[in-house]
């Protein structure tokens, strides 16, 4: 069987100079065509975000400042935590449950998608995930 969490890890491109850091993500190296991006902030570290899955979109997570846990759950309840920092992304395929945790009080994350924001996409009860991942 293989890893379903194989490949998920993507590092992206960060130069750190004594004025700064320039962060560089060129979409020849995402796992698809972004439609959308959004990002997250301010959220409080004892606060879980997301606690969903998708039913085609697919999703690269990226810490832009602080750190946070992108904890990923398979249908068939395998599951992986991601320790997020600035410049790690993730790739969350589709059928793939998240959480996220452990905001620092600067962390941002930011998530390109491939697919426009439609609410008939969410998967919002995991036993639902199982059993679409069972089929």
């Amino acid at each position: 069987m293989s890893d379903p969490f194989a490949g998920k890890s993507i590092r992206a491109h960060v130069h750190t100079e004594h004025d700064g850091s320039l962060g560089v993500i060129e979409f020849a190296d995402t796992p698809f065509q972004p439609q959308r991006f959004f990002w997250l902030s301010g959220i409080d570290p004892e606060t879980t975000r997301a606690s969903h899955a998708h039913r085609k979109c697919h999703q690269l997570l990226m810490c832009l400042a602080g750190e946070m846990t992108a904890s990923i759950t398979t249908a068939a309840g395998k599951k992986r935590d991601f320790r997020l920092r600035l410049g790690d992304m993730v790739h969350l395929e589709p059928l793939m449950w998240l959480d996220l945790t452990h905001f620092t009080t600067d962390g941002v994350l930011g998530v390109m998608a491939s697919e426009p924001y439609d609410p008939s996409e969410y998967i919002n009860d995991f036993e639902e995930l199982r059993q679409l991942g069972a089929q």
